[in-house]
């Protein structure tokens, strides 16, 4: 599939860039929550990395409450996969 946006602010030319489809690594995500920011937050993995045998996703997420974004590694084993 192919997408196609035009740049705002750009040259002012009408110039179309291509979006690249998502990679298939880049999955959207529920993040628990701890006891100073209640969960679940929206988030999506950016990257992955195995450790020890066990995986590990570099996760954006939104703190809703405090409009806060956060990015960290956390186990995978935390997240809920959505969709």
């Amino acid at each position: 599939m192919s997408h196609t946006c035009a740049m705002a602010g750009g040259s002012g030319r009408g110039h179309e860039h291509p979006i690249p489809p998502t990679p298939p690594s880049r999955r959207h995500c529920w993040v628990p929550g701890g006891p100073d920011a209640p969960g679940p937050h929206p988030g999506i993995v950016v990257e992955w990395q195995q450790r020890d045998g066990a995986w590990f996703a570099l996760v954006a997420y939104l703190i809703e409450a405090d409009r806060v974004l956060v990015q960290q590694w956390l186990s995978a084993e935390r997240l809920t996969r959505i969709g």
